[in-house]
């Protein structure tokens, strides 16, 4: 197309600074004879005007589509799951600020920041995207908008309430475990047992991983009988394949190449939330 269509088409994506080198390339583009004739004496016959105008044109398409990749997601998404009042906002803002500033309000929307973190000491050190995921069942789902994107998943769960929940908290996890691009990708995973400032009200770390593997396991059993049943491919949603031993994380690693680590923490008082920022450097390294 010329040079006129190409500048009407794009025009209206463009910012008042970027109007201002469009301007000088249609006066370019317009030169008067005389005007070509000292443009010639001055670059030589080789640079035509409109060299220069495209010139300037392709320097303005690259700003644009500079400043539109860094508006989305940066691919070093970190992504905090978990059941509702598992701390996963506290965990958040811990993470960004070192502190859980004036505590937290339950949200139906993802919260997202692209940040150093808070122990971050290296002033070269990089920025990552951590993204705070409600766990409502209605909306958890919603980490599927950075699924290829992730470069780790931080679960959290109720050290304390723990039990009462264990089967739905197994069912979220087993839904992330068994996700196409969690299994292809092999994504990270650290399960976070949240609350560990609460003594012995709490759950210790080998208690939940144990109750979470029995749970899962029997989630594997009852959702491939279903699956045969219905002529589903229970192959598909399987956490190891069929006629595997029984399922524990390390079983799963063995067979997939999916890590799931484990970790106490308080991330209201910052107690071993050292561990999570290991495990966020480690799959996003500064």
């Amino acid at each position: 197309c010329s040079l006129d269509d190409f500048i009407a088409t794009h025009v209206q994506a463009c910012s008042s600074d970027d109007l201002v080198a469009l301007n000088l390339a249609c006066s370019i583009r317009s030169m008067s004879p005389d005007m070509e004739e000292a443009w010639h004496s001055l670059f030589g016959s080789g640079v035509q005007p409109f060299h220069i105008a495209f010139t300037i044109l392709a320097v303005i398409g690259l700003i644009f589509i500079i400043s539109v990749a860094r508006s989305r997601p940066n691919g070093r998404n970190i992504l905090i799951l978990g059941p509702t009042g598992s701390g996963k906002t506290t965990l958040f803002h811990r993470l960004q600020y070192g502190s859980t500033l004036n505590g937290t309000v339950a949200s139906m929307e993802p919260r997202e920041v692209t940040t150093n973190l808070a122990s971050d000491k290296s002033p070269a050190a990089r920025p990552v995207n951590l993204v705070d995921i409600p766990g409502h069942p209605r909306v958890r789902d919603t980490w599927l908008a950075w699924e290829k994107s992730a470069q780790g998943i931080v679960f959290l769960v109720d050290a304390v309430d723990f039990l009462p929940h264990k089967s739905a908290i197994a069912e979220q996890l087993y839904d992330v475990l068994t996700h196409p691009s969690v299994v292809g990708r092999r994504l990270p995973i650290l399960l976070v047992c949240n609350k560990s400032d609460m003594g012995v009200k709490a759950h210790s770390v080998d208690f939940i991983r144990k109750r979470l593997e029995k749970e899962l396991d029997l989630l594997q059993t009852t959702r491939s009988a279903l699956e045969d049943v219905g002529g589903g491919r229970a192959a598909s949603t399987r956490l190891l394949p069929p006629g595997a031993q029984a399922f524990t994380l390390a079983a799963l690693q063995a067979a997939t190449g999916i890590e799931v680590g484990t970790a106490s923490a308080s991330a209201q008082e910052g107690d071993g939330v050292g561990l999570v920022e290991a495990f966020v450097r480690r799959c996003a390294p500064a």
